[in-house]
């Protein structure tokens, strides 16, 4: 009886830096959101809080955090990068089902159901798949906070967001 081979994964200049995947996406936001708002008619002078200032705001972060992991993704050293991948070899999928499903039903039924209690709903579901067993504080916590942007939102900047079953009368 033969003792089994120890298979040694292939290592490629790429191997254990995941980061450089997100990174991409981050710039590619990045980008759709520039070409947004250099090709959007604005009516007037848009102001700070304009229809274009928080694309330029999450524009900016999402070029530096992406450029940040491309720099941590190069700053490792191999072993580390190999350690790190050999810990990460099992996903969690059930969070990762979670967290993608609560993703899915606001994009869904955003409409229909409406900004508070859908907001509500991605705040808890993203909560419990990163980990979060206290459902009544998610709740809570995602209503207070989906509360704030609706606000924020309607009272200070005067745009609506959609209302779904609340706003109907």
């Amino acid at each position: 009886m033969s003792a089994p081979v120890a298979v040694t994964p292939r290592r490629t200049p790429l191997s254990g830096r995941g980061e450089l995947v997100l990174a991409l996406l981050l710039l590619a936001t990045a980008g759709v959101l520039l070409h947004g708002n250099l090709t959007m008619d604005v009516v007037g002078d848009g102001g700070l809080l304009g229809p274009q200032g928080f694309a330029w705001l999450v524009m900016g972060i999402a070029t530096v955090v992406a450029v940040l992991l491309v720099r941590s993704a190069f700053a490792k050293p191999a072993e580390q990068r190999a350690r790190e991948a050999a810990a990460s070899a099992d996903t969690n999928w059930r969070a990762v089902v979670t967290t993608f499903g609560g993703l899915l039903a606001f994009t869904a039924l955003l409409e229909t159901v409406g900004w508070l209690v859908m907001a509500t709903v991605l705040f808890t579901t993203v909560a419990t798949g990163l980990g979060n067993r206290n459902l009544l504080r998610s709740v809570t916590v995602g209503f207070i906070l989906a509360s704030v942007v609706q606000i924020t939102f309607s009272g200070m900047l005067g745009l609506a967001l959609p209302s779904g079953i609340l706003g109907r009368g």
